[in-house]
């Protein structure tokens, strides 16, 4: 019994072995001609993710990090004279704001370096590898006589067989471009028979028409060059000097490491299904050809059975090549192990990726986390509903509630993982670097109570159970099919609704971990989701989840009922503008004067963290902040639970007034009741402009014109950034 997804509707079964044997090219023929993204293309996207999130955080580490100049960069933005307060505000957070755009923006050149240099390598190793394998074009021989005979008329450029003159053992290889295509080719190859030399070429004229080849050695030569030229030079810089984050980052570049070879894997492996089904749609194909070729060869030896249990072969056994041609639509099920790995990709670049959005937008931080939660939600989609969407319309196990729901649950334990094996999880980048950027922050779960973590866990894991219920309930509801317009179509705007529903709760859940990680007080990292606007856009977005689902259900009644049906693209485009809608409720609905919570704990990570230290109650004692060194840097800090807190105000003597560690410390455990209480406002308004501080005084001024009013936003974010300068660089 086999699958048979028909030119429009779902797949129908058929229990007749002989129409079974009969119906397998067609079968095959429909997938391979389906506007739907193939399985290979999907696997392609989710390897550039994890790539492109180990390039990115290698460029922060070697560009950000371990320059000297960006402390200095930011320490320059202290003003030299005295201005207008609205004025010394305004430079002074601009400037700020500039270098830690500059860092983003330099952070960006990892992923586009190894995507230029990946380019560069795959065009010199194309004809390197014919120089090293002495092949030379081949026009006339029998071998390319077959050849001729086996490519399609009318699809491109005709390919040119080269023969190789040495390196015998892979038989034939596509290679070339998709305007010069070639197939390499053993001599030996003209003693087989012509069956199998027909097969052979047939199966990588299939390559070249699915257009694999080039974007396969691309992410070839990127994982080459991600280990040669990012994970070992940054394993001999810290194995010279492994500082207090050494460990953390060499644990965390293994098993990314591993993950991009068992991604890279993964790819080579579904490549070849796709091409073997490709093959035996061809129409002037015999029948069974590709299957007699695959079945006749040899068994596997130990070695190889040992590879493919570790998951590192490239090729996959002929038995399984055999199973998917005989069932075609087995290829396009998704399992709960790319699920992972998804989620580890979404975990990974999720953090970098919301950095750079940040520093875009600095004033509006929860909005920066939702546009991150938005940007990799679709890169989600684009890989596991698309992966869904596919399983439903062959009607796939794996679309089942039984298997969804666990795959699901591994997506949402990946972005988990992900989190935790990013490299700024490594540590506390605020206490144990010194030149650390105005974007590090904290990130590790590792240190918060247990009860927290699990919590954290737990929400992720059920919230991927639900969203590969929705997705896959969605599929089936509006009839997903192999083509037609409820196939691309229909999927599209299926990945495009999924990324806008993942932006709020993905967002929200990153700004709270990392809330969590800082061990904020539970007022600042309550006030990320506590608001009246942020539930009701949550609300409207689950909402606007339901509704494709609930009315395309309602209409199988009015199916039955000859009433006119909706169509798929019109219900997924009412229910996108509900939930972005929603979206942007949450994140603009919260006015920053009424929730100045949201701007403390976001804009800088030394107001979140300074948030637990415990309060001191000897304000004699304390130490100078230029007097605590931090190791492997000249800049000089002091550690956060050593800063004193001031006494009350009858206590206060005038030294303790002028001390810029106290009123910088009161201001970091003050949270929202000295913005939102006026006469605490005016109290540390008062605080401000007792200190040898240009920044301060300003930002006092302002403060001091309406104590009662609202807030004023800028003097708010330039006290904390100021106060974030002096805590980090002691100055």
């Amino acid at each position: 019994m086999s699958a048979v997804p028909g030119p429009q509707g779902p797949p129908s079964r058929t229990h007749s072995p002989t129409a079974t044997t009969a119906e397998r090219p067609d079968v095959a023929r429909a997938l391979m001609s389906s506007p739907l993204p193939l399985p290979t293309t999907t696997r392609l996207a989710l390897l550039v993710l994890v790539a492109g999130a180990g390039a990115s955080f290698a460029t922060w580490w070697w560009l950000v990090l371990g320059r000297d100049n960006w402390p200095g960069a930011q320490l320059a933005c202290l003003p030299s004279a005295d201005a207008a307060p609205d004025e010394v505000l305004a430079r002074f957070t601009g400037c700020v704001n500039d270098v830690r755009l500059a860092q983003s923006a330099v952070v960006l050149c990892g992923p586009l370096a190894l995507l230029a240099l990946a380019v560069l390598c795959r065009a010199a190793g194309r004809r390197l590898s014919l120089w090293r394998w002495q092949a030379a074009p081949d026009h006339s021989s029998a071998l390319a006589r077959r050849l001729a005979a086996v490519a399609p008329e009318g699809a491109g450029p005709r390919p040119v067989l080269w023969v190789r003159g040495r390196g015998v053992g892979i038989r034939a290889r596509a290679s070339g471009t998709v305007r010069r295509p070639r197939i390499v080719a053993d001599s030996y190859v003209l003693s087989l028979a012509d069956r199998s030399v027909d097969a052979i070429f047939r199966h990588e004229l299939a390559h070249l028409r699915l257009r694999d080849v080039g974007r396969v050695r691309l992410a070839m030569a990127a994982g080459w060059l991600l280990l040669l030229g990012v994970t070992l030079p940054m394993v001999v810089a810290l194995a010279h000097d492994p500082g207090l984050l050494g460990a953390g980052l060499l644990v965390r570049m293994a098993i990314v490491l591993v993950v991009v070879l068992l991604t890279l894997c993964a790819v080579l492996r579904v490549r070849e299904h796709d091409a073997d089904l490709a093959a035996a749609a061809d129409p002037r194909a015999p029948q069974g050809a590709t299957a007699a070729h695959i079945g006749s060869a040899l068994a596997p030896r130990r070695a190889e059975r040992l590879v493919r249990s570790l998951g590192l072969a490239t090729h996959p056994a002929p038995a399984v090549r055999l199973a998917v041609l005989a069932d075609p639509a087995r290829s396009w099920g998704l399992s709960s192990l790319e699920c992972l790995t998804t989620g580890l990709a979404a975990g990974l670049v999720f953090t970098d990726l919301t950095l750079l959005v940040a520093a875009l937008m600095p004033d509006c931080t929860q909005l920066a986390y939702i546009v991150g939660g938005l940007l990799t939600g679709w890169v989600v989609a684009g890989v596991v509903t698309v992966a869904w969407w596919r399983a439903v319309a062959v009607g796939h196990r794996d679309a089942s509630g039984r298997r969804a729901a666990p795959a699901g649950a591994a997506l949402g334990l990946g972005v988990l993982l992900g989190s935790q094996l990013a490299g700024r999880a490594a540590g506390d980048w605020v206490r144990d670097t010194g030149t650390v950027d105005g974007l590090a922050t904290a990130l590790s779960l590792t240190q918060v109570p247990r009860v927290q973590a699990l919590a954290l866990g737990a929400v992720l894991v059920v919230g991927g159970a639900l969203f590969a219920l929705w997705s896959t309930s969605l599929a089936r509801a509006l009839g997903a099919t192999v083509n037609g317009p409820r196939s691309a179509p229909a999927c599209a705007a299926a990945v495009g609704l999924s990324g806008l529903l993942l932006a709020v709760p993905l967002g929200s859940w990153f700004l709270f971990a990392r809330l969590t990680a800082a061990r904020a007080a539970p007022d600042i990292r309550w006030a990320v989701i506590d608001t009246p606007w942020w539930v009701a856009g949550v609300l409207t977005t689950v909402v606007g989840a339901l509704i494709p689902a609930a009315t395309a259900r309602g209409s199988r009644f009015a199916r039955t009922r000859g009433a006119r049906q909706p169509r798929p693209l019109v219900l997924l485009a009412a229910a996108t503008v509900l939930v972005t809608a929603g979206a942007g409720w949450a994140a603009f609905g919260s006015d920053p004067n009424q929730a100045p919570a949201t701007q403390i704990s976001g804009d800088s990570p030394v107001s979140a963290a300074q948030t637990d230290a415990p309060n001191s109650t000897n304000p004699t004692n304390s130490p100078d902040p230029t007097d605590s060194p931090v190791s492997g840097s000249g800049d000089r800090t002091v550690p956060l639970d050593q800063l004193p807190v001031l006494p009350p105000k009858e206590e206060r003597t005038d030294a303790m007034r002028a001390d810029t560690a106290l009123v910088c410390r009161a201001l970091s455990l003050g949270g929202t009741a000295i913005w939102a209480d006026p006469q605490r406002r005016a109290d540390m308004a008062e605080l401000l402009g007792g200190l040898d501080d240009a920044v301060l005084r300003a930002a006092s001024a302002v403060l001091q014109r309406d104590p009662s009013g609202p807030v004023d936003t800028h003097a708010l974010v330039a006290s904390v950034l100021r106060c974030d300068l002096y805590f980090r660089y002691g100055r």
